[in-house]
């Protein structure tokens, strides 16, 4: 399963251009399902078993990235975000901008610290002040590339582990749902069930869980397990705002709730068997 996560997170993939994703779980999950096919959004939905009954286990394809929003005469590349993204992690960090002729990687400039004033320094970075940097010269040589208004950009591969038992990657968000669900699918291919369980990586969520809706209005299943990453707690967040922590096992939520507002309140009888199991 780990070697299958690190080829997935190496795999550029936006929200809306999964296209690759997409390509390598639906060829994984036709190694353990007889029935797998990609829907009109892009989501990969594999089938197993029969019954009135059904469970969706969900994941998501996407990761989160920028999109080119324009090109100016020296060659510097500007970009509004795709995804929710915290806009102080982009300084100086390398990007991949995925191309119809390949993949052209360059990194995100702002302004030097040496030119900033007091005034400046008070202020937040926003995405208008940043920039991405690929060693062209012009415009035209951006545009020889292949390189077009709208082409999306993810960061760049990094996978690395570090310490004992952690990684350190783009796209863990949510390659390693991704291949949970593939493992999920080797392990069931062999047992009897009595209802239909559907395996499903949507695409899209990182803009609003749109994959995730057509699906499920289109299986309509009784039930639905989403497998994702949430906020882990770190050296100055206090405990009561981030109570989950990296190391200690899967976490189980009761409501989800974010800076858009609240979100699912969970079923407590499901809750119950998740903790139990």
């Amino acid at each position: 399963m780990l070697n299958v996560f690190e080829t997935l997170v190496k795999i550029p993939g936006g929200s809306g251009f999964e296209e690759k994703v997409i390509q390598v779980i639906t060829a994984e999950l036709k190694r353990s399902l007889p029935d797998v096919s990609v829907d009109p959004m892009g989501n990969v939905i594999g089938k197993l078993g029969r019954g009135k009954k059904s469970v969706m286990v969900c994941v998501h394809s996407d990761e989160v990235g920028m999109l080119i929003k324009y090109i100016d005469p020296k060659g510097y590349i500007y970009f509004d975000l795709n995804g929710m993204i915290d806009e102080r992690v982009l300084l100086s960090t390398k990007v991949d901008i995925c191309t119809d002729k390949g993949i052209y990687t360059g990194v995100v400039g702002v302004k030097n610290r040496h030119l900033l004033t007091a005034e400046d320094l008070k202020r937040p970075i926003t995405v208008s002040e940043l920039w991405i940097d690929m060693g062209a010269g012009s415009a035209e040589e951006v545009k020889r590339w292949g390189i077009e208004i709208g082409d999306p950009i993810v960061f760049h591969p990094n996978f690395q582990k570090i310490g004992k038992e952690t990684i350190l990657t783009k796209a863990i968000d949510n390659r390693a749902g991704c291949a949970i669900l593939i493992d999920l699918a080797e392990k069931m291919k062999s047992k009897k069930i009595d209802y239909q369980l559907f395996f499903v990586a949507a695409t899209q969520e990182e803009v609003g869980s749109r994959g995730a809706k057509v699906a499920a209005q289109t299986l309509e299943p009784d039930m639905a397990i989403v497998i994702d990453t949430v906020p882990a707690s770190d050296p100055i967040t206090p405990p009561q705002q981030a109570a989950s922590e990296c190391g200690k096992g899967p976490v189980i939520r009761s409501m989800d709730v974010n800076a858009l507002g609240w979100g699912t309140i969970y079923s407590k009888k499901i809750r119950q068997r998740l903790i139990q199991l």
